[in-house]
């Protein structure tokens, strides 16, 4: 079964799961580091987001005790050279990937621009 790809837009919304309870990802403040927007050893095709519009806050936090949800404007990652492309997975027809050359700077201001969704 194929899985149709959207194109996304740069109004469109991307929501990255943050765990919360990682001295690396949430400063003492409450407000996120630019680990948060970093990809990881594993993240080898990019640095994995859901595209809001397809999904819902519920199913990308996954676990409330353990993660926070970030929002994030496809524009900001565009506006530093990065791709944001969709990437459907069986599990979760949402995914999306940041694709690009990341480094501290741009990955500082990805979390400077994303803002914390209250995953109701």
């Amino acid at each position: 079964m194929t899985m149709e790809i959207i194109e996304i837009a740069d109004s469109d919304n991307l929501l990255r799961r943050v765990p919360f309870t990682d001295p690396n990802y949430i400063k003492p403040d409450g407000t996120i580091t630019s680990f948060a927007f970093s990809p990881r050893r594993q993240d080898t095709n990019g640095l994995s987001m859901d595209v809001e519009k397809l999904t819902t806050f519920g199913k990308s936090i996954m676990d409330r005790t353990k993660f926070r949800l970030y929002r994030l404007q496809a524009q900001v990652p565009r506006n530093h050279g990065l791709k944001c492309l969709h990437d459907p997975k069986p599990e979760n027809v949402s995914h999306a990937l940041i694709q690009g050359e990341f480094n501290k700077a741009i990955s500082r201001k990805l979390a400077s621009a994303a803002e914390r969704v209250i995953a109701g």
